[in-house]
């Protein structure tokens, strides 16, 4: 029971995770559109 449950944590963290390297990834790709790439500080 418990290992099952420490899998089903694992896996919803490596989702969280992946989700969260996308998001990070389109917030640059975003700001690299908004800003035109010449007004990074």
């Amino acid at each position: 029971m418990f290992k099952w449950f420490k899998k089903l944590l694992d896996q919803i963290a490596k989702a969280n995770n992946d989700t969260f390297k996308g998001q990070k990834l389109d917030c640059c790709e975003m700001n690299r559109k908004n800003n035109g790439g010449h007004n990074m500080k």
